[in-house]
């Protein structure tokens, strides 16, 4: 089989003893690049998840494969561009969600409340990876509003662990209170100066 990465072609033979090393020159390679895997595209089938058992199971006819990158650079603009777009929505959604709980909530808005905490802890997930990235730098305007950012984020840990503690003690009459108050302001808050850093007239189709 050959394997297509960046300006290199690989050649295996097809038999179980080659996956291991297939795997270990990709990653070889990718590491010493400015790039990151995305996926792979095996004779024609895009593979997204479980490489090595999509390998492990087709080995004997697999023929060609396309090792999918794409530029750090332009994955660490995708995660703005995803932050922005999920705080318009999440905006909306707090509002909604804060006047459920000032009234008696249902079983879809502790739902939708956990859904939201989740998309908290995604922001946070998110900000540590474009935080650590090299291509900070080429990528944001201002460091200084990066760094006041971060200082929102630091803050929604700060909310995180007091909901944590309205669950542990079975209180959630501050539920309406800390989404109206403190999450809601803090999401427009982070939004803006998302909009700030970040070109949002790049052509976003270039960075798929």
């Amino acid at each position: 089989m050959k394997i297509y990465i960046l300006n290199k072609v690989l050649e295996f033979e097809n038999n179980v003893e080659s996956i291991e090393e297939i795997f270990e020159e990709v990653n070889n390679i990718i590491s010493i690049s400015n790039y990151t895997l995305s996926h792979f595209e095996i004779d024609g089938d895009e593979v997204y998840n479980n490489f090595y058992g999509y390998f492990f199971k087709n080995i004997d006819t697999i023929e060609e494969v396309k090792v999918i990158t794409k530029n750090i650079k332009d994955i660490t603009k995708e995660i703005l561009f995803s932050n922005i777009e999920y705080l318009e929505e999440a905006i909306f959604e707090v509002e909604v969600l804060a006047n459920e709980f000032y009234k008696e909530p249902s079983k879809k808005t502790w739902s939708e409340l956990v859904n939201l905490l989740e998309g908290i802890r995604w922001l946070m997930d998110t900000f540590y990876v474009v935080d650590m990235s090299d291509e900070l730098k080429y990528i944001v305007t201002s460091y200084e509003t990066w760094n006041l950012y971060a200082k929102d984020i630091y803050s929604l840990k700060d909310i995180m662990e007091g909901i944590g503690g309205i669950f542990e003690n079975d209180d959630i009459a501050f539920l309406p209170e800390i989404l109206s108050d403190e999450i809601l302001p803090l999401f427009k808050d982070m939004k803006d100066k998302l909009d700030t850093l970040v070109d949002r007239n790049i052509d976003k189709s270039k960075l798929n």
